[in-house]
């Protein structure tokens, strides 16, 4: 799932992902995110921004963990502030903007490779 509130950014990486095989829901903020998983869709990774409107990317990441700790979450950020604050709340701390479409698909590979 990509979760960014830029349509542009968002289009890009998401039809990037889809070009790699995956299938990927899009999405604009959290309650987007909360309505997919409340229908019972599977999600596996989350990736999103920190910088969204209603609930940001930390506290969806926080939700995520305590709603189902096996969602792999990916945060990025053009701020250097939230991009240490994320290292708490992904696996492999977060991902800096800009980011190369690659290396979101490198970060989905390791975490799908990890859950087995």
């Amino acid at each position: 799932m990509v979760v960014e509130p830029d349509v542009l950014v968002r289009l890009a990486v998401a039809d990037y992902l889809r070009d790699c095989g995956y299938t990927v829901i899009e999405a604009r903020a959290a309650p987007e995110v909360l309505a997919v998983l409340d229908s019972g869709r599977p999600v596996h990774v989350v990736f999103a921004e920190v910088d969204l409107p209603e609930m940001n990317g930390f506290a969806l990441a926080r939700l995520l963990r305590a709603r189902d700790p096996a969602i792999g979450v990916i945060l990025t950020s053009g701020a250097e502030a939230a991009a240490e604050k994320a290292g708490d709340l992904c696996e492999e701390g977060p991902l800096p903007k800009p980011y190369a479409h690659a290396d979101v698909l490198r970060r989905i590979r390791q975490m799908r490779d990890a859950a087995g």
